[in-house]
């Protein structure tokens, strides 16, 4: 075929595509992806396999029980009132301290004083180490010579057992995690920063106050964010295990024992490896699901 001015048209033909292997981000994630699948991963694939055992350290892995030990959890009370306390301290630890670092980064965001010190001050906390911390605590709550039944007194209050008290020690075992929220409130803060302020400064141009610039522009912006939190806040509170044995023990009368002390208890204390592997696996079950379920409830938002 020729073209008007007879000259035969040039074909074009296409390279074919090759596939290019990017090996310096390979390099770099190299490392991260050996420390997950070696301190992550084959303890989780260890726990399940160990949870078809009555385990043996001696004499790996002991006899088959394949479901007896799941059968045990089913019956035992004591892994139930355990799942109770742990749900338990989930929701208080919702209520007094997931939304507290978001507070803290909204109007810190406001302040433009010495916000760097502000900022610095609250990360304070964070640099304490957690068993000091919570051995001041717990000084703090000794029902006869601490500090906060001795404040009170002055107002007429108390005293009270603190940590001694069923009925209180849960919320005085989560009260020192109010305090402690300087690296969240530094992550929303962060978010907060990107929100461009053209869209804050027209919305207070058009009217609108703090309450529906916070709920139009800035808790939108942090969804994301908060979505990301949440998902770490889940398997955070299901895993915490400092507080309680620090602080409690378990105690009083079993009202603070979660099901980490009870896998903690089950294998280091009563040698029951399979039992405790099985208490892992049903603790990844359920973050799991909560997850899931917040992953489809703020994609469908």
């Amino acid at each position: 075929m020729k073209t008007a001015t007879g000259q035969q048209p040039q074909v074009q033909l296409k390279t074919p595509y090759r596939f290019k292997i990017s090996w310096t981000p390979i390099f770099f994630l190299t490392p991260a992806i050996v420390c997950f699948l070696v301190f992550k991963y084959y303890p989780l694939l260890q726990a399940v396999y160990m949870g078809f055992f009555d385990y043996k350290v001696i004499n790996p892995p002991g006899k088959f029980v394949w479901l007896d030990n799941y059968k045990y959890l089913w019956h035992s009370t004591e892994f139930w009132n355990a799942l109770r306390n742990t749900f338990a301290f989930f929701f208080i630890y919702f209520i007094l301290t997931f939304w507290v670092p978001i507070v803290q980064a909204v109007l810190l965001n406001e302040v433009k004083f010495a916000s760097k010190t502000m900022r610095s001050l609250y990360l304070l906390p964070t640099a304490v180490p957690s068993v000091a911390g919570y051995l001041l605590w717990k000084w703090l709550y000794n029902p006869d010579y601490g500090l906060l039944n001795y404040l009170l007194s002055f107002i007429g209050l108390g005293p009270y057992g603190w940590l001694n008290d069923p009925a209180m020690s849960k919320w005085a075992i989560v009260l020192p995690g109010v305090f402690a929220t300087g690296m969240g409130m530094l992550i929303y803060y962060s978010a907060l920063q990107g929100i461009p302020s053209e869209n804050v400064e027209a919305a207070k141009i058009d009217g609108a106050g703090p309450w529906r610039r916070m709920t139009a522009i800035v808790f939108p912006s942090l969804k994301f964010v908060i979505g990301i939190q949440f998902i770490s806040f889940i398997s955070g509170v299901f895993l915490t295990f400092d507080p309680m044995y620090i602080m409690t023990g378990g105690g009083p009368a079993n009202s603070t024992r979660t099901l980490a002390m009870l896998v903690f208890n089950s294998s280091f204390k009563e040698f029951r490896f399979g039992v405790a592997g099985s208490i892992s696996l049903v603790m990844f079950v359920i973050i799991a699901l909560i997850t899931y379920v917040q992953l489809k409830l703020s994609n469908r938002d």
